[in-house]
């Protein structure tokens, strides 16, 4: 994994990692949607689960774009 300063004012970091980097980055938010759904109870303490969910599927289709894998799977 490669970190550099953001070139976009409005990002807070710039990630370089390779093939598996990226599968790992997909797993670990795949883990947190399901701690997070495994502890929301439907009250106010829930947490919000959309966030990973946006993350998940940005890094799937960044995953399918640069790999060229209609295929995608963990």
């Amino acid at each position: 994994m490669k970190m550099e300063p953001p070139s976009d004012p409005n990002t807070l970091v710039k990630i370089t990692v390779d093939k598996e980097g990226l599968k790992t980055m997909i797993q670990a938010a795949i883990c947190a949607i399901r701690y997070a759904e495994d502890w929301n109870f439907g009250d106010e303490y829930d947490m919000a689960v959309t966030p990973y969910h946006d993350m998940r599927d940005r890094l799937i289709e960044k995953y399918k774009e640069v790999y060229s894998d209609e295929n995608f799977t963990i």
